[in-house]
């Protein structure tokens, strides 16, 4: 998280830093639930009419500010699609709806995205099992340009993805580690992974070789279909907060204590690197979910998605002890970040929008 700012929910004060700036700062006042005079305003920003459908995730560009993507579900027959909001929430906010030419299998069912602070990358991991649909495990993620020349435009190739690897069926969430580096939820294999695609290979080519994958087999997590399992990660400490929705809790991974276990057989594609690797984990929270989903992280503080009731629920990251709650009543709520402006936004998939949280 880059920006700081302070977030207070009901009598709690809670300090927090947007994922984009860490020199700005922005004050967020006081809100409380529902029937208190200080109750939100649950603004909607996106829905259908901008073709928002069934949105899993969303995320702000790193370095377009105000630039809000949104990842629509899609169908196993078409794949998913996204909503580029330029200048989001503002009077003059703009809506342009893309879909890949091969979105069937580059963005089949997609659950979540996240963009690379460093290049503008940025990259989808996969609800489905095989993304030819032959009954195979031939599914992983994929990485995106967001130059908007480039993206979901012709390229004489294979669609305009960047590239892809194949060894992550069912997929159910993603973070940036560095550059083209990413960590991913995979829930077939039941563990998290790092995977690096390393020099992309071009729009719509399909050149794998170099790509790296690393399994942290003893990190082991499980699927739950329907809801994803978004993953935040704090690069000032290394930890990597993940929600673990099929064991209905929220874990942590120290990234910096990765140990290399040795080379494993490739799957599917040839690699430059696949390693089995453990690292230290632990339980973060385990108690008084029904199913997590969104994750976002601040300056000590971390907020958790409730799919099913439409809590926010805000954590301090150190004493791992449950500030807050916001009852919003959005079940359906899922992925989650925190604005340019310092204020909360999230998907709502069962309604197909895009809300933000406008203190009164």
């Amino acid at each position: 998280m880059k920006t700081k700012l302070i977030y207070t929910l009901a009598l709690g004060v809670l300090l927090a830093s947007c994922k984009k700036d860490k020199t700005e700062t922005a004050q967020v006042d006081e809100f409380q639930n529902a029937g208190s005079s200080n109750a939100p305003t649950y603004t909607v920003i996106a829905n259908s009419s901008t073709r928002v459908s069934e949105p899993w995730d969303l995320d702000f560009h790193t370095i377009r500010k105000n630039e809000l993507w949104v990842l629509n579900k899609g169908t196993n027959q078409s794949g998913g699609t996204t909503v580029t909001l330029s200048n989001a929430g503002k009077d003059d906010q703009d809506g342009d709806y893309r879909k890949d030419a091969n979105s069937w299998h580059f963005m089949a069912l997609p659950s979540a995205l996240a963009f690379s602070e460093e290049n503008g990358n940025w990259a989808t991991t996969e609800d489905i099992l095989d993304a030819n649909r032959q009954g195979g495990s031939f599914t992983g993620p994929s990485l995106w340009s967001s130059d908007m020349s480039v993206y979901a435009k012709p390229s004489g190739g294979n669609g305009s993805h960047l590239d892809m690897l194949h060894g992550s069926p069912y997929s159910m969430g993603i973070e940036n580690d560095k550059d083209n580096a990413f960590w991913v939820f995979d829930g077939f294999y039941g563990h998290i992974c790092w995977y690096d695609f390393a020099v992309d290979h071009g729009p719509g080519n399909s050149d794998h070789d170099d790509g790296k994958i690393h399994r942290y087999t003893n990190v082991k997590v499980k699927r739950k279909p329907g809801v994803p399992s978004h993953m935040v990660m704090d690069k000032s400490t290394g930890w990597l907060y993940i929600v673990d929705a099929g064991n209905n809790r929220v874990i942590r991974m120290n990234t910096l204590t990765k140990t290399n276990k040795g080379t494993m057989a490739p799957k599917n594609e040839r690699l430059a690197e696949h390693f089995e690797m453990e690292a230290e984990f632990e339980v973060f929270a385990d108690e008084n979910f029904d199913s997590p989903c969104g994750i976002e992280i601040s300056n000590g503080n971390l907020f958790v998605t409730d799919n099913a009731n439409g809590d926010i629920i805000a954590y301090d990251m150190e004493t791992k002890k449950e500030l807050k709650r916001l009852e919003t009543g959005q079940s359906g709520i899922m992925g989650i970040v925190l604005g340019p402006d310092g204020k909360l936004w999230f998907t709502n998939a069962s309604t197909s929008e895009i809300i933000r949280i406008d203190p009164n």
